[in-house]
């Protein structure tokens, strides 16, 4: 939305109309008293601030269809009283002009009015007998727009005669800024940390609050939250500055707040330094980025100013926290995180696709690891987050079958599971105590080392199985022979690489003439796709990512829907015909083997872009004697 200059009056958007059309449009006050035939007008401007917050309203304008509400009262009087004019709605269509949703009058008399106006309109108001109106910022403030919707504005005009051409409303910010800045220390390049792109999240703060609306006072703050800040990266000589945030004014501490940063896989904590916020005033925290091996980041805060951009150093914290926050992992580069104790993984926390005809769901779930295996323990998940059921059973005991790609799940009573805590055996511990320790929180990712070559995959977790999220794209095998690339089916064993493009394709000769899987990981056999099939009760669209065409080019057929709920990310990545790339954007297929893992069935796992369940085709190509040329994704052994 584009942001325009605020120095308009509302006279030019005020409507004049008959004054038997609005009689029961306006609050009288106890008298009765008439209305008059003049209107109210308005203008409405910004307290001036050495700088305004980049939030919905800056230095000097609102945007397009902002909307703000409007009380009076007669003098004196107060909110509480009976209302002359009861939250009246304005909007702007321009960011200039504010229209209300219907004309008001003076009264009639030697009488004036107080006037209070707020944004962003509430459609309840106050109630009656009461001044006070509920606030909150919203806790992704990332999302477009939500930053805006953070940001709390008051007016307040008093002892307005009905001689008075013009309302001036000046509004001033009611809450407080958080601007997060990022400071490479020594061998970390600026331009590096730039592309990584860390991501912040900022813990414990208190999200809703009352406001008095006839003292400005904020008082009852309560539902301490995890809010993502708003905002993008960008270079400023030595730093990264972009990232921010709008709160409720509130005293900041250590002990109850922190900002987690995830950067390249791993999660850091700093703690938030003691601060004292006010209304309309800003705190400028600076990190120094390093990795350290307790993953506790240093920082410096800076003092607390008016909207200014001058920061003074005002001390650091170095305290340890052990508490884990589950907004604070985004799942970005792979779907499962680990938890390391002591260079040990002993937990891991996964974003997964639950489906049984008991819970459907994605799902958040922690899994302690076996120490004995070193795998997760899956008799024992918790799950912490349903993401598409908001019922009160979070917390409750997930327990995979034996036998079979089943679960079943003792319910909790938690909605959701912002906050817990790890014990030293990685079992899950929902309040503090003594025995949580202080961990590491790396994202998983499969590391592939074929002599000089070392790739890493991302990891997802789809009913018991493990499977790699994206394809395999090694040109070498498993003990380091290199692949020779082909670039014609029929010449032998050999990798396919489409010019300009990051996709990787092998022949059945290459599969049948070495291993291609990573350490510990396999090309799935027939039985492993009919497993994931059977789990996901053959609804392919749950395994399908991007945009797909089907293969038929006459318009006869339509594309088969697209979810990726279970987050294996298979794309029409097509494949090599003989001389060429075809079907890209329409069709994939994957090998498989056999039970003994040492040969190739007589068919392959097609996806196509107008079906939504598995297609099989042959794994030859028709009437040759030689192989087709397939991606691969492997599974877990």
């Amino acid at each position: 939305m584009t942001k325009q200059s605020i120095s308009a009056i509302l006279a030019s958007c005020l409507m004049w109309y008959g004054l038997l059309a609005v009689t029961a449009c306006t609050e009288q006050a106890e008298n009765n008293l008439a209305q008059s035939d003049v209107p109210i007008n308005f203008s409405i401007n910004m307290a001036t601030l050495t700088e305004a917050p980049a939030t919905k309203v800056t230095t000097t304008a609102f945007e397009a269809q902002d909307q703000i509400g409007l009380f009076a009262t007669l003098s004196p009087g107060t909110l509480s009283d009976q209302r002359y004019i009861d939250n009246l709605f304005l909007e702007t269509a321009d960011g200039t002009n504010f229209t209300p949703e219907r004309v008001v009058y003076y009264p009639i008399g030697n009488v004036t009015l107080d006037f209070t106006a707020y944004y962003p309109y509430q459609a309840n108001g106050l109630t009656s007998g009461s001044s006070i109106l509920p606030i909150s910022v919203q806790t992704d403030q990332s999302i477009s727009g939500n930053l805006s919707k953070s940001d709390f504005l008051l007016a307040r005009k008093e002892g307005v005669s009905n001689g008075t051409q013009t309302v001036e409303l000046n509004f001033e910010h009611k809450l407080s800024k958080l601007k997060i800045v990022l400071a490479p220390e020594n061998a970390e390049d600026l331009s590096s940390l730039l592309a990584d792109n860390p991501r912040i999240t900022v813990t414990g703060i208190q999200t809703e609050a009352n406001c008095n609306l006839e003292d400005a006072t904020i008082s009852d703050l309560q539902t301490p939250s995890d809010i993502i800040p708003a905002g993008e990266w960008t270079e400023n000589e030595t730093e990264l500055i972009g990232k921010e945030l709008i709160i409720i004014p509130q005293t900041l501490n250590p002990q109850e707040q922190s900002i987690i940063l995830e950067w390249k896989g791993q999660i850091y904590t700093y703690l938030m330094p003691e601060v004292d916020l006010e209304s309309g005033e800003q705190c400028e925290i600076t990190i120094e980025v390093r990795k350290q091996d307790n993953q506790i980041l240093n920082g410096i805060a800076g003092s607390i100013t008016n909207w200014s951009d001058e920061i003074n150093e005002a001390g650091s914290s170095e305290e340890e926290n052990d508490a884990i926050h589950t907004s604070s992992l985004s799942f970005s580069s792979s779907s499962i995180y680990q938890i390391h104790y002591q260079g040990k993984a002993i937990a891991e926390i996964c974003k997964e696709y639950l489906k049984s005809e008991q819970l459907t769901s994605r799902a958040i779930v922690h899994y302690p690891i076996l120490s004995t295996t070193g795998k997760a323990d899956l008799k024992n998940g918790t799950i912490l987050q349903l993401l598409d059921i908001e019922d009160a059973i979070c917390g409750g005991k997930l327990c995979w079958e034996t036998d079979g790609n089943g679960f079943s799940y003792q319910e909790g009573q938690e909605k959701v599971i912002n906050k817990f805590y790890i014990g030293e055996d990685g079992t899950l511990l929902l309040k503090e105590m003594m025995n949580a320790v202080n961990v590491n929180i790396v994202s998983y990712h499969l590391r592939d080392i074929r002599g000089q070559e070392v790739i890493e995959y991302p990891v997802v977790k789809i009913g018991k199985q493990y499977w790699m999220q994206e394809d395999l794209h090694t040109l070498y095998y498993q003990d380091g022979t290199p692949l020779t690339q082909q670039t014609e089916l029929g010449k032998g064993a050999g990798y396919f690489h489409p010019e300009e493009t990051d996709i990787y394709f092998y022949n059945g000769e290459a599969v049948l003439a070495g291993d291609l899987a990573p350490s510990r990981w396999k090309i799935p056999t027939m039985e492993d796709w009919e497993t994931l099939n059977e789990y996901i009760g053959g609804d392919v669209s749950s395994l399908k990512d991007g945009s797909w065409s089907p293969t038929s080019d006459d318009g006869s057929v339509e594309t088969a829907p697209v979810t990726n709920l279970t987050g294996l990310r298979i794309l029409p990545q097509g494949m090599w015909s003989t001389t060429e790339h075809t079907l890209y954007g329409k069709a994939v297929a994957y090998w498989c083997m056999d039970a003994s893992g040492e040969s190739i069935p007589e068919n392959i796992i097609l996806f196509k872009g107008e079906s939504n369940e598995y297609n099989l085709s042959g794994s030859k190509m028709q009437e040759k004697d030689y192989y087709k040329t397939l991606p691969i994704r492997c599974i877990e052994k």
